[in-house]
């Protein structure tokens, strides 16, 4: 960030850091999940704790970007704070088998959309390579997000369907992604 900031927003770079290193690893725990095949098996196997691990991480990095929403402020930050906390309760309720995955799956990628929303609002007011980062992040997964929904309503298993289901998910996984990159910079940048 620039030598004028605040020193709330220095205050906070903790907890960006905290939300970039928590999601990075929950990436990595989720890729494994997926790369293992443990996420279509019937019986878990020596993988399968990287799925619940994943939702544990995703909520402290969630958690974590609270502060940090209300630290850069503005008006777009009550509608990314109000969906981080969301995607925490959401993933508490999960873990807590008080969810099916398949119910909680579409409530939780609705605040994604605002998280996301967010990240791409409140990037436009952050140096270059934030608001760089946070653009490819937020318009990235939104892209995504809205491709994937279209390629619902396209005939089942049909080619149009893959193809814009498949764009969608590499420009939503681009996002997706990136959002612990975006919060590392973040951190990085709170410091200086």
């Amino acid at each position: 960030m620039t030598g004028t900031m605040t020193g709330t927003r220095r205050d906070t770079s903790g907890f960006a850091l905290a939300a970039g290193v928590a999601g990075a690893a929950a990436n990595v725990l989720l890729i494994l999940f997926f790369a293992s095949g443990e996420a279509w098996r019937d019986v878990p196997g020596q993988l399968a704790w990287t799925g619940p691990v994943n939702d544990v991480l995703v909520a402290v990095q969630f958690a974590a970007l609270v502060p940090v929403a209300v630290a850069l402020g503005g008006r777009v930050a009550v509608a990314g704070v109000a969906a981080m906390t969301g995607v925490v309760v959401l993933q508490a309720l999960l873990l807590a088998d008080v969810l099916e995955f398949e119910t909680q799956v579409w409530w939780v990628t609705g605040c994604f959309v605002f998280v996301f929303a967010w990240v791409l609002l409140v990037s436009r007011g952050l140096p270059r390579t934030l608001r760089r980062c946070g653009t490819v992040v937020g318009a990235g997964y939104l892209a995504g997000a809205l491709l994937v929904w279209g390629a619902l309503a396209l005939p089942s298993e049909s080619a149009g369907q893959y193809a814009v289901g498949g764009i969608g998910v590499v420009l939503g996984a681009i996002g997706w992604l990136g959002l612990p990159v975006w919060s590392l910079l973040l951190a990085r940048g709170s410091r200086r």
